[in-house]
């Protein structure tokens, strides 16, 4: 009768029992490091956005500075969550721009500016910027989560 000797498997075991120990750890810096390149990538966008002044009266404008800073301010990523199946993250803008009207006692969100400002409406021409912030970030940030996990597993296997 054949005879199977393994060695080795214990300290595999341990290792793979070190990562899924951890893996909740892991997965939330890989999330955070692609966070953060979408979002310099999404600020970086919006910096290169026509302005118009605040005094000029077109039909159409383009955003004016005071607009773009408040939605760069709001601009970031909302901590990690794990719904069971998934972890994930919301990239978006929070806060208002301060500019108080009748209407909106607070300001206008900086979430209802970045999509007027990307899809255009009646008095604002179109830039957009989400999906061309997306194109450019999407290689980077699998590369920054990818790194982010292989040193991550690489530091719990040594």
């Amino acid at each position: 009768m054949a005879k199977l000797k393994t060695e080795g498997i214990e300290e595999t075991i341990k290792m793979l029992e070190k990562i899924e120990a951890n893996t909740d750890e892991i997965l939330t810096a890989a999330i955070e490091a692609g966070a953060k390149i979408v979002v310099k990538e999404m600020s970086s966008q919006i910096s290169s956005l026509k302005t118009s002044s605040e005094d000029e009266d077109n039909e159409k404008r383009y955003p004016t500075q005071r607009e773009l800073k408040s939605i760069q301010s709001g601009l970031g990523a909302a901590p990690v969550q794990d719904n069971g199946t998934k972890m994930d993250t919301n990239i978006g803008f929070a806060g208002y721009d301060g500019k108080q009207t009748k209407r909106y006692p607070r300001g206008h969100s900086n979430k209802m500016l970045a999509a007027k400002f990307d899809k255009g409406s009646s008095f604002i021409k179109a830039q957009p910027f989400f999906n061309k912030a997306k194109r450019n970030a999407e290689a980077k940030a699998t590369a920054a989560m990818q790194k982010v996990l292989t040193d991550e597993i690489n530091r719990l296997t040594k």
